[in-house]
């Protein structure tokens, strides 16, 4: 709803995450009539990572902090890595009521948190 603020938005996208996680994309039924879920195996997940969430852009009519947008694209990130698919992360909203500072720092803090989320899966390993 508008003006929704971190706990609100960030509590729904959770929940939309979890039930496309658990949703049963292709049942089959074994030899006892069963059914037996399978994980979909996605060719790629689209982030559109839009910043008009943000509580100073202009248009958007939610006012999530910073930190909010910082939880959503931890919670993409790791929803994606549970999925094991990969991830296109595409800039999108954010438009600033005066100042760009907020804003700009939203669109870039996105990409910054990628490489930080990737990175730490590459010390992981050596």
């Amino acid at each position: 709803p508008a003006g929704s603020t971190d706990d609100t938005y960030l509590t729904t996208l959770k929940h939309w995450l979890r039930r496309i996680e658990e949703h049963p994309f292709d049942d089959d039924s074994d030899q006892q009539g069963k059914q037996r879920q399978h994980q979909k195996q996605f060719d790629f997940i689209f982030y559109q990572a839009g910043v008009d969430i943000h509580k100073d852009d202009r248009l958007g009519r939610l006012s999530i902090s910073q930190e909010g947008i910082s939880k959503r694209n931890h919670l993409v990130f790791d929803f994606a890595n549970r999925m094991r698919a990969p991830l296109v992360i595409c800039m999108g909203g954010g438009y600033p009521k005066d100042d760009w500072a907020p804003i700009l720092t939203a669109h870039a803090g996105v990409y910054i948190e990628a490489h930080q989320y990737l990175s730490s899966f590459e010390r992981d390993l050596t």
